[in-house]
């Protein structure tokens, strides 16, 4: 799959970086939900509101305060569905509260890991291969 790079809303900065869609599946409904891939980021952060908008439940889940872009904001962290066109994979996302963003973050652990990418940064543009076995 082969993407051009996209302007990240919100971020005051018009430049373009390695950025796709993916769809976060919960109980209620599947929300597509823009990310940047962040090689430096070892795990998935999304906006808690992600969570809540899909049905996915974080009550349970234990608490724990992470920085995040310069911010501080705490996360719970549950394995989800994600999907990327035809491919389709379990990854643990952490979902962040308070989310200053207007996109969310794909790491090591929960993206990189199942996927190649080779990035072309002359021509704004990324391959993404699957790597799931």
């Amino acid at each position: 799959m082969r993407f051009a790079f996209e302007r990240l809303p919100g971020t005051g900065v018009d430049v373009a970086r390695a950025a796709l869609e993916v769809v976060v599946t919960g109980p209620d409904q599947s929300l597509r939900a823009l990310c940047l891939m962040d090689t430096g980021s070892l795990h998935n952060r999304f906006g808690a509101w992600v969570a809540e908008l899909a049905g996915i439940d974080l009550a349970a889940t234990e608490t724990e305060r992470v920085g995040v872009g310069g911010t501080v904001t705490e996360a719970r962290t549950v394995t989800c569905e994600l999907r990327l066109g035809d491919v389709t994979w379990e990854a643990p996302v952490a979902f962040c509260d308070p989310w200053p963003f207007d996109f969310h973050l794909l790491g090591q652990l929960g993206f990189l890991r199942w996927f190649r990418v080779v990035i072309d940064a002359a021509d704004e543009t990324f391959e993404v291969i699957p790597n799931i076995a």
